[in-house]
């Protein structure tokens, strides 16, 4: 699931600065984890010597990449020029970013075959296998989609779970400020009785209805599963009564950890893992109202939002805050492989038609741009590849859980000057 966020400053009072100080002083929070997953052996990010690199045959239009690159170049100069970004082992600046994606994009010249542009290219661009196993597929693909939905901007018979907006109460701590070694590490949670405490959960909002009558409710949805499906996909479209249609745009979460639904169910032996999907599980939770409530509820993480117009293309924000592309945006983690960054990517893709319907699945291979993040996208190698919006992407995302090759892309320094 991806977050779309770009967050301002965070602001606390005297007296919650003083309540989180102590706090962390006197080590009631667990030191952050800064490191990635174990790896086996391998590092996460290597070079690919040239004789092995692999054809680089893009199946996606170049007008496509053309303008994911543009947005991508577009959010890198918004960066401090100076600023140096880790990528493939190396401390680059956003302008080798820059270049990197304004060169792949160029049109190529007419006639020239997979083999000769992988050649041309060589000469000018680093490859790095990302992923810390030993197989050639060493990154893991998944994805996500941005789902339409009915809504209500009001309580009805018909609407019953709310959309909720950020609540006024929920801070955000950066931890490197107290300690260097924590640097990009954060918390977020609430002061209760001079103490800086984890934000509520699923449960304690849902079920317990800690936000009830807080003026906090933005809209309202169908079902419980709507409401789920939206905050793990972290943006989405609502269809309102009256035929308008406004997006429901991530603002933040409860930044608890996210534990999958689907697994929970598998966990207490009511279906099989390969029995699992999105339509199964809602199916399921249809006929199990008794349980619904208990299931949902296994998934601590909670997303608030908030309600803007819907941009032309119907397209939510990326972490870069440049509307995301169908088939080129990928949420990655961004300690393996940065924002900003072009990737070439091989797997085996289901497709889908128009309807949703599943038509095959065969192996594909493109370049795209790491433009987003997830909560639960962590790791080398661990890819959520953005399929747009409307049936066909609905039917698509779910089915897309395979291995498969991931490479960073930056163009060679030029010679020393100096």
């Amino acid at each position: 699931m991806k977050f779309n966020t770009h967050r301002g400053p965070l602001k606390l009072s005297l007296k919650q600065c003083a309540v989180l100080t102590a706090l962390l002083l006197s080590a009631c929070l667990p030191r952050p984890r800064t490191s990635g997953p174990p790896g086996q052996g391998r590092p996460a990010v290597r070079l690919v010597p040239p004789d092995q690199w692999p054809i680089l045959q893009d199946d996606l239009d170049p007008a496509s990449l053309a303008k994911a690159a543009e947005r991508t170049v577009a959010y890198l100069k918004t960066l401090d020029p100076q600023k140096l970004i880790q990528a493939g082992g190396r401390s680059v600046g956003p302008q080798l970013l820059i270049d990197t994606a304004q060169a792949l994009a160029r049109p190529r010249p007419e006639g020239e075959t997979p083999e000769q542009f992988t050649q041309r290219l060589k000469q000018d661009f680093d490859l790095f296998a990302v992923g810390t196993s030993t197989s050639p597929k060493a990154a893991f693909f998944s994805a996500y989609y941005q789902p339409v939905l009915k809504a209500s901007l009001e309580r009805t018979g018909k609407f019953q779970y709310p959309l909720y907006r950020r609540p006024p109460d929920m801070l955000e701590a950066d931890l490197g400020a107290f300690n260097p070694k924590w640097k990009g590490e954060g918390v977020v949670g609430r002061a209760q009785e001079r103490r800086f405490v984890p934000y509520f959960d699923r449960r304690e909002i849902d079920a317990r209805k800690v936000l009830e009558g807080k003026s906090l409710e933005l809209a309202w949805l169908e079902t419980q599963f709507d409401r789920l499906d939206l905050h793990i996909e972290g943006s989405g479209l609502l269809e309102f009564p009256d035929g308008a249609l406004r997006m429901a745009r991530y603002a933040a979460t409860n930044a608890l950890p996210y534990k999958s639904v689907g697994l929970a169910v598998v966990g207490a032996g009511a279906m099989t893992r390969e029995e699992i999907s999105h339509e199964t599980l809602r199916q399921y939770l249809q006929d199990h109202p008794e349980g619904e409530s208990w299931l949902i509820s296994q998934n601590p993480r909670y997303t608030f939002f908030e309600l803007v117009e819907t941009p032309p293309d119907g397209e939510p924000l990326g972490r870069i805050s440049q509307p995301l592309m169908a088939g080129r945006s990928i949420a990655v983690d961004p300690r393996f492989t940065p924002l900003g960054a072009a990737v070439f990517m091989r797997l085996d893709l289901a497709q889908t038609d128009e309807s949703g319907r599943l038509l095959g699945k065969a192996k594909a291979s493109r370049f795209a741009f790491c433009q987003d993040v997830g909560g639960a996208i962590t790791g080398a190698g661990r890819v959520d590849i953005y399929v747009g919006h409307g049936p066909q992407a609905k039917g698509l995302a779910p089915r897309i859980w395979e291995p498969g090759e991931l490479y960073l892309l930056l163009k060679k320094l030029p010679p020393r000057q100096r």
